[in-house]
């Protein structure tokens, strides 16, 4: 009998306490990963969002200068490179009746988009012939001389963000 009493004692079921530790640690790092990647997915969100409205803002911007006009003068000659950006009547953005006012254009705070803000550069440029063996191109550089090109840089930036750039290479409507 003896010998029955001593099987019976060995053959219990159930967890030792090390199973169940490592069981709760197994599941406590399962959970830390769950968390991590719901993180990293909502900061991919937010970043995107941002990048969106950093577009969004661009694209703005660079339809409100393909509105006004080429120049201040309707004809050629055009407004001299030394005198590009705005008039003394001309302080707010809706004011602004040619390209050339958007010289050295910046706002730091775009109202309804905090953290966001503009910087505008205008210049006049020239087209310079690429050609290979495959086909010709035109790539614009820098001008110091009135031309009937000129181009806009746009950065749009943000506190966080790097910034957003784009130009626009402009010509007088024909």
């Amino acid at each position: 009998m003896d010998d029955k009493l001593i099987k019976e004692n060995t053959n219990r079921s159930g967890f030792t306490l090390v199973e169940v530790l490592v069981a709760i640690l197994l599941t406590g790092l399962a959970f830390m990963l769950f968390l991590q990647a719901l993180n990293t997915g909502k900061s991919v969100r937010v970043n995107s969002e941002l990048r969106t409205r950093q577009s969004l803002l661009l694209n703005s911007m660079q339809n409100q200068i393909r509105a006004r006009r080429f120049d201040e003068n309707l004809t050629a000659p055009w407004t001299d490179p030394n005198s590009l950006g705005i008039e003394d009547d001309e302080m707010l953005l809706n004011q602004f009746d040619d390209i050339d006012d958007f010289d050295n254009y910046n706002e730091n705070s775009i109202v309804g988009y905090q953290g966001f803000g503009y910087e505008i550069a205008v210049f006049y440029t020239e087209p310079v012939l690429v050609s290979d063996l495959s086909s010709e191109t035109y790539s614009f550089i820098y001008s110091n001389v009135t031309t009937n090109y000129k181009g806009v840089a746009i950065s749009v930036k943000h506190l966080t963000l790097p910034d957003l750039n784009d130009t626009l290479i402009i010509t007088p409507k024909i």
